[in-house]
Order: C-alpha cells, then sequence, then structure tokens
C-alpha cells in the first residue's frame, strides 16, 4: 500500500473533514467579501464540526461510518442553512469529497 492509498481510518476521516471544512469556509468567506483570520476561522469551524457530532451522539473521537455521515450531513444543512445559495457549489464540490473519504472507511464489523 503506497503512501497515498494508506487506510483511512476514523480519526483521519475526522480530520479530513475539519480540514475540507476549514477550506469550505476559506471560500465561502472569500465569496461573501468576509475576510477572518486563519486562527478564528480554525477555531470557529472546531466548534460547528463538534457540535454537529454532539447533536448527532456521535463519538468524535472514534466515529462509526454511519456516525461520520451523520454528522457530515448535519453540517452540511446547517451550513446551508446559514449561507443560502452562494455558498452552494463550493458546499456541494467539499461534501463530494468528504463523500469519498468516508466510503474508503470499512463498513461496521468488516475491519477488513
Amino acid at each position: 500500500m503506497s503512501k497515498n492509498e494508506q487506510k483511512v481510518t476514523p480519526q483521519i476521516a475526522v480530520e479530513r473533514l475539519i480540514n475540507c471544512f476549514e477550506t469550505a469556509n476559506e471560500e465561502i468567506n472569500k465569496a461573501l467579501g468576509q475576510n477572518i483570520p486563519k486562527e478564528e476561522l480554525k477555531a470557529r469551524v472546531k466548534l460547528f464540526v463538534g457540535d454537529a457530532f454532539r447533536k448527532c451522539n456521535v463519538d468524535i473521537k472514534n466515529p462509526t461510518k454511519k456516525g461520520l455521515i451523520e454528522a457530515m450531513n448535519l453540517c452540511k444543512i446547517n451550513t446551508e442553512k446559514m449561507l443560502g445559495e452562494k455558498a452552494e457549489p463550493i458546499i456541494k464540490k467539499h461534501y463530494a469529497e468528504m463523500q469519498e473519504i468516508i466510503e474508503k472507511l470499512p463498513d461496521e464489523g468488516d475491519e477488513k
């Protein structure tokens, strides 16, 4: 298995979800003409994502594939509600990227 094909673990998926949301938020803020400092943006994203995991009753430190999908969907819905149509293409792009990552996770009980 090459470095690019490393096994995706739930922890890696959460890390990538947070990174993806950071990038998406940077793009959305630019589209809205807002300039939020990087550290503030990172802190907001961690709170936002963490809140979605809590609301879905998903352990952010050891989520299941199903739990990750639930939390990711809630993040998407909340972002769409907050930012509306301007953010839609950005959300769509990053959501697709996250789906690809989560699809690489083994299903529960299938740890191969």
